[in-house]
């Protein structure tokens, strides 16, 4: 699997996790989910794809 197919995934479950949270959910556990959905997006956003150079 690729680095940004990992990566997609990854969000995906983070996002899930951040809407599925329940009301009695620890502010704290909900704050690092977030912090690591941005973390995640922002590796997406600056990956290097090699196959996105060849087909151009």
């Amino acid at each position: 699997m690729s680095r940004r197919m990992e990566l997609e995934k990854e969000i995906e479950i983070a996002q899930n996790n951040i809407e599925k949270a329940t009301p009695d959910t620890p502010k704290e556990v909900v704050d690092a989910w977030k912090k690591e959905l941005d973390s995640l997006a922002f590796e997406l956003n600056n990956l290097y794809d090699d196959d996105e150079l060849e087909d151009s």
